[in-house]
C-alpha cells in the first residue's frame, strides 16, 4: 500500500490532530493538477503551497514544545541523582547503590522510548512534507517561491537532526556509563562503608538501609538530632533523603520507620516528592524487563522484595494523611503531573484507588480534580489511562466522575464531555476494544468530529475492527454514517471500500449506507473497491447499472514516471532491486535488525540504508529508515558492464550532524549476484528471486541484522536483423479487437458447445473464421530452448507433473503424437488457406470404434497427475474436445495467414504454479527465456502482420519492453479476482497494474474482465493513464458483459466464444 493510505496507521494516536495535513494537501494538489488540465493552463499551487507552511509551523510548534518537556525530564532525572552532562562521573564521584543505579537506569530507558516516540512523529512529517514537496516539484509549479519554500524547512529541519542527535549522544553515553557502573557499584560501595569514619555518621546509615536494620537507623538519627539539632534543615533533608533511599532499596522497616515516626519527629512533612518516588519505583520495576538480558548486568538483590515493601508504605502512608496534607495528593510536580498522572501511566489500580478513596469518602469534586488535573503536555491522568490500555483503571474513573457530574456546572459537564470524545478518537485509534465499549457508552450524541470532519465512526471504519463498528451502530452513531470527511468527501462506506474491509462493509450497508454518493472527484465507493482490488467488496454493492453509472469516470491524478526508471539503455546490462519481497503473505521484512544489536544500534538513532553495485558508473542510492511507503514499483536500476562479476553491497549507516560526513557506517553485507544463480546450472535459475543476507557490525563482526531484497538482472538482446530497430511501441486501434483466447478458446470440462483443441492452428483459423481479429496464445520453452505453444505448467500427456522446460522439443511433439489420428488434420493442410472448404465427409481427429481403447489409454494415463486430478480434464486432448498436433512458435508465425493478429503470451513459469505441481521452483534463466522467444519472432515474423506481446510475469514485462521496441508489451493481471492464486503485488489490483505499466512503459494491460465488468468506468481510468486497456476471462462469453466494455471504450477484449460474442458486438455496431 502507499503512503497516503497507510498514513493514519504510522500516527501516534494521541497526536493525531497535530500531524501535516497529508491527504488535505494532497487533495488539494490533485485539485489544482485537474482545473489546470481542464483549463488547459499551468496548474496553481498557491492554496497548497500556504496550507503546507501552515502545517509545518503548526507541526513545529508541537514537536519542539514535547522536546522541551522531555528536556526538562532530562532535567530533572540529573538533579535527583546529582548528575551534569560530564563524562564518567558515575565511577568517579560519590558512589550509587545497585538499586540507585537500576533506578536511573530505568528513568532513562523510559525517557529514551518517549524520545524516539516524538523522533517518529517527526520523521512521518518529514516524509508527509518531502512527498508533498516533491508532487509540487514534478510539476514545476511555483519553482522560485517552491525552492524558497523548500530550503527554510530544510533548514528548520537540520537544525532539529543536529539537536537531537546531540542529545541522543548525551543521552546514550549516560546509559552506557550506568551499564559499566552496575558492574562494579555493589562491592564499591560496601568497601567505600566500611571505611572509618571520623564523626560521620552517614555509611552506618547507608549501612542501616541496605540491610533494612529500623532500630540501629533509629539510634543513630537520634545521635544525629543530638548533634546538629532535630529541627534542623540539614538533619530534615538527611531524614527525607533517607527514606528515598530506604524505598529504592526495598527497606521495609526502615522506610515505615522513616515515614511514620522520624518524618514527625524531625518535622519532615509527606509531600507529592515522596508519593511520586513510591509510585515511580512501582511502575518502573517492569522497564528493564524489554531491555535484551545480555545487556544488562545481574539485577540488584534488593529489587525482589520492593514492590511489596513500597506498595505497604505507599498505603500506610496515603491513610495517614490528614486534611491538611491532602494537597500532597493534589499538588503537582515540575512537567505538573500529579500523583494520580502516575498511577495511571503506570497502570497501578490500587495505587489510583488509595489515591481516590480518600476523596470520594469527603468530598466528591476532589476525585474530579484528580482526574481531570492537566499536566504540562495537556494530558489528565485519564488520557493516560486510555493511551496505555489501563482498561479497569479507566472504568474507576468514569464511574467516579459520573458520581460527580450529577451536581456539576453546565460548564464543567461540557468541558468532561470534549474530553471523553477526545479520547474515544484516541481509544479507536489504538483499537483497545474495551475502553471503546467504555467511553462509547457514555457517549454525548454529539457530532464529534477531527480536524478535517472525521467522525467517530468513520476512524473505526478505518480500522476494519467490525465489533466496534457494529457496536457504534448500535449506540447511536448511525445518524453519522453518510458523513463526508472534508479532504476527499468519503463516507464511511468509502474508507472500508478503499481498505477493502469485508465484515465492515457489510454491516454499513446492513445499516443503510447510501451506495450512490460520490466523493471530490466523482468516484463511487464501490469503484474505489474495484480499483484497489477488492472485488470481494465491491461485489457487495449495487451494480452499476443500478446506481445509473453512465458515461466517463473523472480522471485520478497520476504522478509522472520517473525517466531513469522507465526507460533502460538498450546497450548495457542492468541490476534492478526491490527491498524486501514482492510476494504478498511474504513475512519477510525488508530490514530486520537484530535485538541483540542494542549496543551498536541506538533505537534514539536515525539510520539510513545506501544500495551499491560493483561494475559501473553508478552512483548509490539510500533510503531512510524505516521505508515508510511500498517501494514495488519504485525499485533501484543500476547499469553494470558484466552482471557475471557484479557485486551488490548494502551499508547501514547512523545519520546525524555529529557523525563525519553527516553519517557513520555501522555495518554492511555482500551479495555476489552470479552466485545467487549458477547454482543451478546452465540456464537455469529458481523461480525464487528474493535472497536476505546478513549486515555484519564494522569492526567486530557482530550480527547486525539482515536485508531481504528482490532482484532482477537485465541483459540486452544481441541484434539479429533489421527487424530489432527500435521505435516507439503502442498499440493503437481506431476500433475493438476481439482476440480468440488460445484460439476458438480455452478447454473445458464443460460440454455444452463443441471445443477445438486450444493452442492448435485448426483452433486459431477457425477463431479468425468467426471474426477474430486477433488470436491469443501461450508460449513456452523446451528444455532445448526451442518455443512451443502449450498453455499448463506441466506436461500431464506423459503421465507424469514434468514441466514443459524439463523436455526437449522432440519429447514434447512425441507426447503430441502418441494422440494423433488416422485421418488428415487441418495443420497439415495449407494453413494459408483456412477458410477453404473442407471434405464434409473427414471427421478430424474425432473417435471410432478401434480409437476407444486409444482414448481411454490417455484417460488412465492423466489420472495420477495433479493437473487431472485438480480439473479433472486435459485441453487438447482426445475424448475431451477435437483434439489436434502441439505447435512450435515458429509454425505459427510462417503458417498462420497474415491477417491474423497474433496475441504472443509469454508463459513464464511462476511460483505458485511449481507448488501447485509439486515441483522444484526452477525454469530456464528468464534472459535466455525472453531472447529465444523474440529471436524467433524477429526471425519469422513477416510484415504487416500485428503482433502483441503479453505476460502475467512482471519481470517478463519488463524485459520485453527493455530488449525491443518494436512490438506493444501488455501485463496480464487477475486484478484482485478471487480467488487469487498468484500473491505479485505488482498484480494485486488494477491500480497497482497501472502503477506498474506506466513504470516500465509498457503498452497496456489486460484485466481479467470481473473488475471492469463490476466497474466499465475504470477502463476510462486505465485509458485516461496513456494506456491500452483489455480483459479477458469466462465472463467474457456473456453478450451482455462484452457490450457494457465495449460501450466504456475498452481496446481488447479476449473470449473463448469467439462466434457469440462477435455476434452480439456487431448487432451493437461495436465491430
Amino acid at each position: 500500500m502507499r503512503f497516503g493510505q497507510d498514513f493514519h496507521r504510522y500516527q501516534v494516536p494521541e497526536w493525531a490532530s497535530s500531524y501535516i495535513p497529508y491527504v488535505s494537501l494532497k487533495s488539494m494538489f490533485n485539485t489544482a493538477v485537474r482545473k489546470a488540465m481542464h483549463q488547459g493552463s499551468q496548474p496553481d499551487f498557491t492554496e497548497t503551497l500556504v496550507s503546507l507552511e501552515r502545517g509545518i509551523d503548526t507541526m513545529s510548534d508541537f514537536h519542539d514544545d514535547k522536546y522541551q518537556s522531555l528536556l526538562n525530564r532530562e532535567d530533572g532525572i540529573r538533579k535527583k541523582f546529582g548528575l551534569t552532562l560530564e563524562r564518567g562521573e558515575l565511577l568517579m564521584g560519590e558512589p550509587l547503590g545497585c538499586c540507585q543505579l537500576e533506578e536511573l537506569l530505568s528513568a532513562t530507558v523510559e525517557l529514551g522510548e518517549d524520545f524516539q516516540k516524538l523522533q517518529w512523529y517527526f520523521r512521518v512529517n518529514t516524509e508527509a512534507i518531502n512527498r508533498v514537496y516533491s508532487k509540487l516539484d514534478r510539476c514545476g509549479g511555483l519553482s522560485g517561491q517552491l525552492h524558497q519554500h523548500r530550503s527554510r524547512w530544510l533548514e528548520r529541519k537540520a537544525d532539529r537532526d543536529a539537536r537531537r542527535a546531540r542529545d541522543a549522544a548525551i543521552l546514550r553515553n549516560l546509559r552506557a556509563e550506568i551499564f559499566r557502573s552496575l558492574a562494579f557499584t555493589d562491592a564499591r560501595l560496601t568497601e567505600d562503608a566500611a571505611k572509618p569514619t571520623q564523626q560521620c555518621v552517614i555509611p552506618d546509615l547507608l549501612r542501616c538501609i541496605m540491610e533494612d536494620q529500623s532500630s540501629e537507623l533509629s539510634a543513630l538519627l537520634q545521635t544525629l538530632s543530638l548533634d546538629f539539632g532535630a529541627q534542623s534543615p540539614r538533619c530534615r533533608e538527611l531524614v527525607y533523603d533517607m527514606a528515598e533511599l530506604s524505598l529504592t532499596y526495598g527497606s521495609k522497616a526502615s522506610a515505615t520507620f522513616l515515614l511514620s515516626e522520624a518524618f514527625q519527629k524531625f518535622g519532615v512533612e509527606i509531600d507529592n516528592g515522596i508519593l511520586i518516588h513510591m509510585i515511580r519505583l512501582l511502575g518502573r520495576s517492569g522497564t528493564l524487563r524489554r531491555y535484551n538480558e545480555v545487556e544488562i548486568p545481574s539485577p540488584c538483590g534488593h529489587k525482589k522484595r520492593r514492590n511489596e515493601a513500597v506498595t505497604s508504605c505507599f498505603l500506610h502512608t496515603v491513610q495517614q494523611v490528614g486534611e491538611q496534607q491532602k494537597d500532597a495528593l493534589l499538588a503537582k510536580d515540575v512537567i505538573g503531573r500529579n500523583c494520580l498522572h502516575y498511577g495511571a501511566l503506570y497502570g497501578l489500580q490500587i495505587i489510583c484507588q488509595s489515591i481516590l478513596q480518600p476523596g470520594l469518602l469527603r468530598d466528591i469534586n476532589y476525585a474530579r480534580r484528580l482526574i481531570v488535573s492537566v499536566d504540562s503536555q495537556g494530558y489528565t491522568p485519564l488520557h493516560y489511562a486510555v493511551i496505555n490500555n489501563h482498561t479497569a483503571i479507566t472504568d474507576m474513573f468514569l464511574t467516579a466522575l459520573e458520581l460527580e457530574r450529577k451536581t456539576s456546572s453546565e460548564k464543567t459537564t461540557n468541558d468532561l464531555v470534549t474530553l471523553l470524545d477526545e479520547l474515544l478518537f484516541v481509544a479507536i485509534r489504538y483499537q483497545f476494544r474495551d475502553i471503546i465499549y467504555l467511553l462509547g457508552k457514555r457517549h454525548s450524541g454529539r457530532d464529534t468530529q477531527s480536524p478535517e470532519a472525521e467522525t467517530v465512526l468513520y476512524v473505526a471504519v478505518r480500522t476494519g475492527n467490525d465489533r466496534v463498528v457494529d457496536f457504534l451502530l448500535r449506540t447511536g452513531w448511525a445518524k453519522y454514517i453518510d458523513a463526508p470527511e472534508t479532504a476527499r468527501g468519503w463516507t464511511p462506506l468509502f474508507i472500508a471500500c478503499a481498505q477493502g474491509h469485508q465484515a465492515v462493509t457489510k454491516l454499513l450497508l446492513q445499516a443503510g449506507a447510501r451506495q450512490d454518493i460520490v466523493d471530490h472527484i466523482g468516484w463511487t465507493a464501490k469503484e474505489h473497491a474495484a480499483l484497489r482490488g477488492h472485488l470481494i467488496v465491491a461485489e457487495m454493492l449495487d451494480s452499476w447499472r443500478t446506481l445509473n453509472l453512465l458515461g466517463r469516470l473523472p480522471s485520478m491524478h497520476m504522478k509522472p514516471v520517473s525517466g531513469a526508471q522507465a526507460h533502460l539503455s538498450p546497450h548495457c546490462s542492468h541490476v534492478i532491486i526491490n527491498l524486501g519481497a514482492t510476494q504478498k503473505g511474504n513475512l519477510a521484512k525488508a530490514i530486520v535488525l537484530n535485538p541483540n544489536s542494542e549496543g551498536y544500534i541506538s533505537t534514539s538513532d536515525s539510520l539510513a540504508l545506501e544500495v551499491t553495485v560493483s561494475g559501473g558508473n553508478n552512483t548509490s542510492r539510500v533510503v531512510e529508515l524505516p521505508v515508510l511507503n511500498d517501494m514495488v514499483n519504485e525499485p533501484f536500476v543500476f547499469a553494470v558492464s558484466d552482471p557475471d562479476k557484479t557485486w551488490l553491497a548494502f551499508r547501514l549507516y547512523c545519520t546525524g550532524s555529529l557523525h563525519p560526513g553527516g553519517r557513520d557506517l555501522l555495518g554492511s553485507g555482500i551479495a555476489l549476484l552470479k552466485s545467487l544463480s549458477d547454482c543451478f546450472g546452465e540456464d537455469r535459475e529458481s523461480l525464487i528471486r528474493q535472497r536476505t543476507i546478513p549486515i555484519l557490525e564494522k569492526n567486530t563482526l557482530v550480527l547486525l541484522g539482515t536485508i531481504t531484497f528482490t532482484f532482477l538482472i537485465a541483459t540486452p538482446m544481441a541484434p539479429l536483423n533489421s527487424s530489432t530497430a527500435r521505435g516507439t511501441p503502442t498499440f493503437t486501434t481506431s476500433s475493438l479487437q476481439l482476440v480468440g483466447h488460445r484460439g476458438l478458446g480455452q478447454n473445458t470440462a464443460n460440454r455444452s458447445h463443441l471445443q477445438l483443441g486450444e493452442n492448435t492452428m485448426e483452433s486459431f483459423c477457425l477463431a479468425a473464421k468467426q471474426g477474430a481479429s486477433y488470436v491469443e496464445f501461450d508460449v513456452q520453452l523446451t528444455r532445448d530452448l526451442v518455443p512451443v505453444l502449450y498453455h499448463d505448467f506441466s506436461l500431464s500427456e506423459s503421465g507424469t507433473d514434468i514441466p514443459v522446460h524439463d523436455l526437449t522439443v522432440e519429447q514434447f511433439m512425441y507426447v503430441s503424437k502418441l494422440q494423433s489420428p488416422r485421418t488428415t488434420a487441418v495443420s497439415t493442410l495449407d494453413a494459408r488457406e483456412p477458410h477453404r472448404a473442407r471434405n464434409p465427409h473427414t471427421r478430424s481427429w474425432s473417435l471410432t470404434e478401434e480409437d476407444g481403447p486409444r482414448t481411454q489409454e490417455i484417460h488412465d494415463r492423466l489420472k495420477h497427475t495433479v493437473d487431472f486430478r485438480n480439473k479433472g480434464f486435459k485441453p487438447n486432448t482426445r475424448g475431451d474436445c477435437i483434439q489436434d498436433t502441439f505447435a512450435t512458435l515458429e509454425d505459427v508465425l510462417t503458417k498462420l495467414p497474415e491477417s491474423i493478429g497474433l496475441n504472443v503470451e509469454i508463459k513464464y513459469p511462476r511460483i505458485h504454479e511449481a507448488a501447485d505441481a509439486g515441483v522444484a521452483p526452477l525454469a530456464i534463466e528468464i534472459n535466455t527465456f525472453v531472447d529465444k522467444v523474440l529471436e524467433t519472432i524477429f526471425l519469422h515474423a513477416r510484415s504487416p502482420q500485428n503482433i502483441i506481446l503479453s505476460s502475467f510475469t512482471p519481470e517478463i514485462c519488463i524485459l520485453l519492453a527493455f530488449k525491443q521496441r518494436v512490438y506493444p508489451v501488455m501485463f496480464i493481471t487477475n486484478a484482485g479476482k478471487p480467488p487469487v492464486m498468484d500473491l505479485e503485488t505488482r498484480a494485486s489490483s488494477l491500480q497497482s497494474a497501472v502503477r506498474f505499466a506506466k513504470r516500465w512503459s509498457l503498452s497496456g494491460i489486460v484485466f481479467a474482465s470481473e473488475t471492469l465488468i463490476s466497474c466499465p468506468r475504470l477502463i476510462r481510468y486505465v485509458k485516461g493513464s496513456g494506456l491500452a486497456c483489455g480483459s479477458y476471462g469466462l465472463q467474457n462469453n456473456v453478450p451482455e458483459n462484452v457490450t457494457a466494455q465495449a460501450a466504456a471504450g475498452i481496446d481488447i477484449l479476449i473470449a473463448d466464444r469467439v462466434g457469440l460474442v462477435s455476434a452480439a458486438l456487431r448487432d451493437g455496431a461495436y465491430l
